[in-house]
């Protein structure tokens, strides 16, 4: 009886022990299946494993595209909230506005999951493009930092999301920063998962207003304006009869309508006059897309009663009425058959020494006539006047000393180190060939645009006695705008500063060319005055993130002026430079429409700005995964989605999913005491017969015989 007791007792211990394998066994199975929601409770298994999520919106602007009645952003703002709120206790989270310049939201890597639902919530949209690029970059330096940071977050995740539009995801690089960028974004990849969410639509329709300008440089009071809009249809549908609207000063002025074919432009011409001076705004809105922030464009346009600022500087008086260049200027410039009948522009005639005795601020255009040579002193002052936004027009002549000119000017690309660079081209020596024949390069420059077709026979045959070789730099930005027949520049234009620089390289008086009795002239003169004095158009319509800029005399640079942008917000500026002005500079240009600047007493004056989008961000073309992963990231893993998926999965071959193997141990301890249970049960016989089980009664001992 004390055998069989003994016995039943070693049996009963075994069956406990099978069973507690075999229960085991099934806890690791369902353990490595349940391992995603026990993390998604907040459950950690292991201490130092938390992820760092960092979420990447796309701020290019069309993410703007409404095809619902949410747009993209919204919905990426949503998915993101989905994010924070489903990731597990004790995960940290950045943010990233990827635009034209990347915004790290939040880069310290944030715990409390509602403040950093409270920056998603708050964050906006730019009308900017976006630059994929300088985003990898940021982010890599941000999960560096976040690293050395807080050792324990050593599993990363990196969510894009994103519309995919062609403009921000292929884009164009020389081969040089294409290298590099995938180098990047391969060291991106070694450091956390890519996920990219997919917010794009394949079939997007959109149409953009792609150019809104005016024809004439300059805009006078009581002139009409001409208008040119060009549209441009980025869909596979045409729009036939699509509405275009003017306004100006906010005031709906004329509806017109045009077809624009599938993948085609089309251009609406208007015409408007203006009746009071100062700084106007134009606006065409061509409505009725998804996309709404192309639809729009803006020109804020400085009119002018009369351009009265001139200064002729004339470096050889004689005291008798057309014995010195600058009296051919004055009579080009106010001729008395003046059409209008009354002179818009009107010039002040003085002798070089002038040059350091005027207040030059006061003048639009400055014009040189054969003066002979520039001091340093002189130099600096020109030099100071071109960042101020004035324009110089330099006619050279008999008194010219062209090394005194080339030494202290300098020429854009050359000249001595920290000195001025003004002239365009390099003056050579005097050329004593005549000819009567000029080049107008294809009146491409727009100072000539008003000959092409009316009065070009009068300017190409003007003669030329006398003139000096100019010598253009190599890879400098200076354009040719008339030469001689033989391919000799005679008038080069360059923007230097924020103003233009026209060098004429002969006389403004009949000794060296016929130029100033010749019928052409006088337009030509007036063209070049106009150009220059229209560079405060060109410098009050800027695009999307260019920053805008003012410049002041130094005496108002402690006047604390405001900018009021388009959601009509007032914010702060504050002037910055040296020597004779100031600069007011405001780069958080990143919305659309118009900007005021406001300067206060003793200036009391605005000046209107307008920022447009680049349209190139119009174009919805999606880059398609497959061309994604096979050109632009190749060999680089990443997962594509079109929402997200907590399945606790990362890119295929990321490091990264060796945070994640505690499915993987399980599995093999499964495996193990699969093993085990399995000899166990061969040891003890409850695996010998196909009658054979473990239960206690078919395993009951019989009773020996006595």
């Amino acid at each position: 009886m004390a055998a069989v007791q003994q016995r039943a007792r070693r049996r009963l211990v075994e069956q406990w022990l099978l069973l507690t394998v075999r229960t085991l066994l099934i806890a690791m199975v369902v353990l490595a299946v349940a391992e995603p929601y026990i993390e998604r409770a907040g459950f950690a298994y292991a201490p130092g494993k938390s992820v760092h999520h960092v979420l990447v919106f796309d701020g290019s602007y069309s993410m703007g595209y409404k095809p619902t009645e949410k747009t993209r952003f919204e919905r990426a703002k949503e998915l993101a909230r989905r994010i924070v709120e489903e990731s597990p206790q004790g995960d940290a989270f950045s943010l990233v506005l990827m635009s034209s310049s990347p915004h790290v939201v939040v880069g310290t890597p944030a715990l409390e999951p509602r403040a950093v639902i409270d920056e998603i919530g708050a964050l906006q949209m730019p009308d900017t493009i976006a630059n994929l690029p300088a985003a990898i970059t940021s982010i890599r330096r941000l999960m560096k930092n976040a690293r050395r940071e807080n050792p324990r977050l050593t599993r990363q995740k990196v969510y894009f999301l994103t519309d995919l539009q062609r403009e921000t995801w292929a884009p164009k690089l020389s081969a040089a920063d294409a290298a590099e960028f995938r180098r990047k974004t391969e060291e991106l990849a070694q450091m956390a998962a890519l996920v990219l969410i997919d917010l794009g639509h394949p079939q997007a329709e959109n149409l953009a207003i792609t150019n809104l300008q005016t024809t004439d440089p300059l805009t006078m009071v009581g002139h009409n304006v001409p208008l040119v809009v060009d549209l441009k249809n980025f869909g596979r549908q045409s729009l036939d009869a699509q509405p275009v609207e003017l306004f100006v000063d906010g005031r709906r002025i004329q509806r017109k309508t045009t077809n624009v074919p599938p993948g085609g432009t089309a251009s609406v011409k208007f015409s408007y006059r203006f009746d009071s001076p100062g700084d106007h705004v134009i606006e065409v809105s061509a409505i009725g897309d998804a996309l709404e922030v192309d639809n729009h464009r803006f020109l804020a346009v400085p009119v002018r009663r009369s351009v009265r600022h001139i200064l002729c500087v004339d470096g050889r008086p004689s005291g008798r009425p057309f014995h010195g260049a600058a009296d051919y200027l004055a009579v080009a410039l106010a001729p008395g058959d003046d059409p209008t009948g009354a002179a818009t522009m009107q010039a002040d005639i003085v002798t070089e020494s002038a040059l350091l005795e005027r207040n030059l601020n006061e003048y639009e255009c400055l014009f040189l006539c054969n003066v002979a040579q520039f001091t340093a002193s002189e130099a600096r002052v020109l030099d100071t006047y071109l960042q101020g936004g004035g324009s110089l027009v330099i006619f050279l002549g008999d008194r010219v000393l062209a090394d005194r000119y080339n030494r202290e000017l300098g020429v854009s690309g050359q000249g001595r180190a920290g000195g001025p660079r003004i002239l365009p081209a390099r003056v050579g020596p005097v050329v004593n060939q005549p000819q009567f024949q000029l080049d107008p390069r294809d009146f491409r420059h727009p100072v000539l645009h008003s000959f092409r077709g009316r009065g070009q026979a009068s300017l190409l045959k003007t003669p030329v006695f006398k003139y000096y070789k100019l010598d253009i730099p190599k890879n400098s930005p200076s354009k040719t705008v008339l030469a001689i027949a033989n391919g000799d520049p005679l008038v080069v234009e360059q923007p230097v500063h924020r103003g233009h620089v026209f060098l004429i390289a002969t006389s403004a008086e009949p000794a060296w060319t016929a130029m100033p009795l010749w019928p052409s002239f006088v337009p030509l003169v007036r063209e070049i005055v106009s150009w220059c004095a229209a560079g405060r158009l060109q410098q009050q319509n800027i695009t999307v993130g260019q920053p805008l800029e003012v410049s002041m005399a130094r005496p108002n640079a402690e006047i604390p002026p405001s900018i009021l942008s388009p959601d009509g917000r007032s914010h702060p500026a504050r002037p910055h430079g040296e020597g004779d002005f100031t600069t007011l500079s405001y780069a958080n240009t990143l919305q659309s429409g118009v900007y005021v600047v406001r300067l206060g007493p003793p200036i009391d004056r605005t000046q209107t700005f307008a920022a447009n989008v680049d349209t190139a961000e119009s174009n919805l073309t999606q880059v398609d995964p497959e061309e994604l992963r096979n050109e632009v990231w190749p060999g680089i893993p990443f997962l594509h989605q079109t929402s997200w998926q907590d399945s606790g999965e990362t890119a295929v071959g990321s490091p990264n999913r060796e945070g994640t193997r505690l499915h993987v141990g399980l599995l093999y301890a499964a495996l193990g005491l699969l093993f085990l249970e399995t000899f166990l049960g061969w040891k003890w016989g409850y695996h010998g017969g196909s009658g054979k089980t473990w239960n206690m009664r078919k395993h009951k001992p019989k009773t020996p015989n006595p």
